[in-house]
């Protein structure tokens, strides 16, 4: 969809802000599914150093899929190179949205779910 005016770049700009917020959530799910499906190892449980990778791995893909994605298929649509640069402000804006909803939302996972395999990606977990 071309965008030529600008109430439909402010209309892009809330979509994409809302979408920022919809992707860090589905990345925060899905690393809550992978740090679950990690097993604890007997022994010296080092399975923590897993999912924390894990974790960072998750989180920068889905902000940098999110800008990429932003970057080279949306901004070309916006005929007016001075809109293009208030896209790219709102691009990165989102990518602070992606992260917070991230990594904001993940600290309070840990903190809701204290003895998960999901919290042990900053906790030590007693007895395993």
């Amino acid at each position: 969809m071309r965008i030529t005016t600008l109430p439909a770049l402010q209309s892009l700009q809330d979509e994409t802000m809302v979408y920022a917020v919809i992707v860090g959530a589905v990345a925060l799910g899905l690393s809550f599914l992978v740090a679950s499906l990690i097993v604890w190892k007997g022994g010296v449980d080092r399975s923590y150093i897993t999912r924390r990778i894990w974790y960072v791995i998750i989180g920068f893909a889905a902000a940098a899929g999110f800008y990429v994605y932003n970057d080279l298929l949306v901004k070309p649509d916006i005929t007016n190179a001075g809109w293009q640069s208030m896209f790219s402000d709102t691009n990165l804006i989102c990518i602070g949205i992606n992260l917070g909803i991230y990594i904001i939302g993940g600290v309070i996972l840990m903190f809701v779910f204290r003895n998960s395999k999901f919290a042990s990606i900053i906790f030590k977990i007693k007895g395993k």
